[in-house]
C-alpha cells in the first residue's frame, strides 16, 4: 500500500512534495501563530471584523482571476514541453493584463456596494480595504500559479506561507508595541503593503524563469478563455464551498461568531499539512504524465491518494483529544469552537480519501463537468447552511459544510472513473480500476 517507491515519477514527486511540505509546515505554524495573536490583540469581535473582510477579498479576487491561474497549471507545462515558448510569452502576458482589467472593475464595482448598502456591525473601512486588496490578491494567484506549473515550488509558495504571516506579524505586532493596540483596518492595510511586495516579487522571478528570452509573444485569447472559464466556475464554486459558511456567519450572526468559527477552522486545517504539500506537486505532474506518459497515470495517482490520506486521518484523531486546549490558545471565548472543529476535521478527512480527483477533471479537458459538480454543490451548500446556521448556529455552518463537502467529493469520484478510467480514492490500490481512456 505505501510502496511509493514504485511511482514511476517518484523521485520528482517527493523532493517536490519535501520543499512544499518543509515551507507548508514553517508557514502553517506563522500563520496559525499570526492568527492567535491577532485574536488575542484584537479580541473575537476584532478579529472577526477582520477574517469577514479578508474572506471578501478572497471572494472577489477568484473571481476576478478569471481562473487563468489553474489554466496555468495546463497551458505552462504543455508550452514548456513542446518549446512553444512565443506561446507561453502571450499566454503570460495577456493573463496578466486580464486579471489587472477586471479585478479593477469588480472592486470598483464591488466598492459602490459597501458604500451604499448598511454594513451591520462590520466597520465599512475595514470592508472598502478589503475590497480593495482584490486586484494583488488576483495577481498573487495567478503568480504562484505559474511558478507552481514550473515546478518552483519554494518561489510558488513561500512568499504567501511564510513571507506574508511574518511580515503581518511583525507590522501588527510593532504597532502593539508602540500603541498598545492594533484594529483589523491597520492589519487590512499592513496586508495591502505586504502583497504589494510579494506580487513584485514572484512577477520578477517568472518573467526572469520564462520571458528573459522569449520570442515575440504569440497571443490565442480566445482559446485560452475558452479553457480558463469553466475552470474559474470551479474555482469560484470551490471557494464558495470553503467561505460560505464564514461570510453566512458574519451577516446572520455578527463578527464574534465569526471569529471563534474562523479560529476553529483554522485549527481544523492543521490536518491538511502534508496533502498540501503533496497537491503542490499533483497538479503540475498529473498534467505532464497526462499529455506524455499516459500508461503512469494511474499508478501515480494510486499512490497519491495514500499521501493524501493516511497523514490527515492521524492528524485529525491526535487533534481531536487536544481540540479544547489548542483553541484555548486564541483566548477563553474561542474554546466554544470545539464541536466545530472536529466536525471541519472529519470533512477534511473525507476529502482526502478522494486523493487528487479535481485535478483528473480540470487538467484532462473536463473542466466544464467539474465546474458543474462544483456548482452545484455550491448551491446546496449555501441552502444547508442557511437552514444550519439558523437552527444550530456555527455548529450548523459546520455540519452544512461537510456535508457539502462530501457530497461534492463522491459526486466528482464517480464522475472521473466514468470519464477518464482512473480510480483516485484511497482505495484505488485495493481494487484496480479499467485501463484509462482518452478523452
Amino acid at each position: 500500500m505505501f510502496d511509493v517507491l514504485r511511482v514511476p515519477s517518484w523521485r520528482s514527486l517527493s523532493r517536490g512534495a519535501m520543499i512544499s511540505f518543509g515551507i507548508r509546515v514553517l508557514g502553517a505554524g506563522l500563520l496559525y501563530a499570526l492568527h492567535v495573536l491577532l485574536a488575542r490583540w484584537m479580541n473575537a469581535d476584532g478579529y472577526g471584523v477582520y477574517v469577514f473582510a479578508i474572506s471578501w477579498t478572497s471572494f472577489l479576487a477568484q473571481f476576478a482571476a478569471l481562473g487563468l491561474p489553474n489554466a496555468a497549471l495546463r497551458f505552462v507545462p504543455e508550452y514548456r514541453s513542446t518549446d512553444r515558448l512565443a506561446l507561453l510569452s502571450g499566454f503570460l502576458r495577456t493573463s496578466r493584463g486580464f486579471i489587472a482589467a477586471a479585478a479593477l472593475l469588480l472592486a470598483a464595482g464591488a466598492a459602490v456596494v459597501v458604500a451604499v448598502v448598511p454594513t451591520g456591525d462590520m466597520p465599512r473601512s475595514a470592508l472598502l480595504v478589503g475590497v480593495a486588496l482584490a486586484p494583488l490578491m488576483a495577481l498573487l494567484l495567478f503568480e504562484t500559479e505559474v511558478l507552481r506549473a514550473c515546478n518552483r515550488f519554494a518561489w510558488s509558495y513561500a512568499p504567501n506561507q511564510v513571507l506574508r504571516p511574518l511580515a503581518i506579524g511583525l507590522g501588527a505586532g510593532g504597532l502593539v508595541v508602540l500603541t498598545g493596540t492594533v484594529t483589523p483596518l491597520q492589519v487590512l492595510i499592513a496586508t495591502g503593503v505586504v502583497f504589494v511586495g510579494m506580487v513584485g516579487l514572484q512577477q520578477w522571478r517568472s518573467r526572469t524563469l520564462l520571458e528573459s528570452s522569449a520570442p515575440s509573444p504569440e497571443r490565442r485569447p480566445r482559446r485560452w478563455l475558452r479553457v480558463a472559464v469553466p475552470l474559474l466556475l470551479t474555482s469560484g464554486f470551490q471557494l464558495l464551498l470553503r467561505k460560505t459558511d464564514v461570510v453566512l456567519l458574519g451577516m446572520l450572526m455578527g463578527s464574534e461568531e465569526v471569529g471563534i468559527y474562523f479560529a476553529a477552522l483554522r485549527t481544523a486545517q492543521i490536518v491538511t499539512f502534508l496533502g498540501f504539500a503533496v497537491d503542490a506537486v499533483a497538479a503540475p505532474e498529473i498534467s505532464r504524465l497526462y499529455h506524455s506518459e499516459r500508461e503512469d497515470l494511474q499508478a501515480t495517482v494510486a499512490r497519491l491518494a495514500h499521501w493524501y490520506f493516511w497523514p490527515t486521518l492521524v492528524a485529525a484523531v491526535g487533534l481531536a483529544f487536544v481540540a479544547e486546549p489548542v483553541l484555548s490558545l486564541f483566548g477563553a471565548a474561542f474554546t466554544a469552537g470545539t464541536p466545530v472543529m472536529v466536525v471541519l476535521m472529519a470533512g477534511l478527512v473525507i476529502n482526502a480519501a478522494m486523493g487528487a480527483q479535481t485535478h483528473l477533471l480540470t487538467l484532462t479537458g473536463h473542466e466544464r463537468s467539474c465546474a458543474s459538480i462544483y456548482g452545484a454543490c455550491a448551491v446546496l451548500n449555501v441552502a444547508l447552511n442557511l437552514v444550519g446556521i439558523w437552527l444550530y448556529g456555527a455548529l450548523g455552518a459546520a455540519l452544512a459544510t461537510a456535508t457539502a463537502l462530501t457530497v461534492r467529493n463522491l459526486w466528482i469520484r464517480r464522475r472521473v472513473v466514468a470519464l477518464t478510467g482512473i480510480a483516485p480514492s484511497v482505495l484505488s490500490l485495493v481494487r484496480t480500476p479499467p485501463p484509462s481512456r482518452s478523452s
